[in-house]
């Protein structure tokens, strides 16, 4: 079984509203996709559980987060200074598969964007690249370089959401992480095309052992997102 092990941080800094990156010296090696359990000490007992998150970019010896202050535990990340030691498990989870195919659209919405720089640094050609925000977006200077094409929205700006524009008939492939809501309407209206979904869900172990972050198949069963995922066949969850 895989046990917590330290890192330390080499940098965490806000880059938009309640939006920090976190920069971690490890030498942990990570598939496009997975995610880590992140453990501080400043936790103490309160956040009890570990905050899972999924790998925004892993390079030379660093691995970064990419995370939203939602609640206590991400307050006191981003509290976190240079040079301050953390635990983490991890690597956890399924993540993208790399399918050779003809053109591929990546898709995030809000904070889903995360662990999709990953993803479009290490697929094998370049990709459209859709990106939805609530208001401005944010971190997309990082994601220039890798695709073709970079599109945004913004629901408060633009009053439209990002599913709007795809058309999914041009892509061979499509890869998403965001709301379980913008996963299902991408969906619906990509249902012919192979599509993988990155599922968010609140996560107490990491290991699929407490069954505290199961999500309903199309057929009624139930997948454990942390061990069955986090990546899913969107046919398998929504189809």
């Amino acid at each position: 079984m895989k046990s917590y092990k330290k890192a330390k941080i080499i940098e965490n800094k806000k880059i938009a509203e309640n939006v920090y990156l976190m920069k971690l010296a490890c030498d942990f090696k990570a598939l496009p996709g997975q995610f880590f359990m992140f453990r501080s000490e400043a936790f103490r007992h309160d956040p009890l559980l570990s905050r899972p998150f999924g790998v925004c970019d892993e390079e030379d010896g660093e691995l970064s987060f990419l995370y939203q202050v939602v609640g206590k535990g991400t307050e006191i990340m981003a509290g976190l200074k240079k040079d301050a030691e953390v635990k983490l498990l991890g690597p956890l989870g399924k993540g993208f598969s790399k399918k050779d195919v003809g053109k591929i659209a990546v898709v995030g919405g809000g904070i889903g964007i995360a662990p999709l720089l990953y993803l479009v640094k290490k697929l094998d050609v370049k990709c459209d690249f859709y990106a939805g925000f609530a208001k401005e977006p944010y971190y997309m200077d990082e994601f220039k370089d890798h695709v073709n094409k970079l599109v945004t929205t913004s629901d408060y700006y633009d009053k439209k959401f990002i599913t709007e524009e795809i058309n999914p008939d041009e892509y061979d492939m499509i890869y998403a992480c965001g709301p379980n809501p913008m996963l299902k309407a991408l969906y619906n209206k990509a249902a012919n095309t192979p599509m993988e979904v990155s599922m968010e869900a609140h996560m107490a172990c990491g290991i699929g052992a407490c069954l505290g972050c199961t999500v309903e198949k199309s057929n009624g069963d139930f997948l454990r997102v942390c061990k069955d995922g986090p990546v899913f066949d969107a046919k398998e969850v929504f189809g």
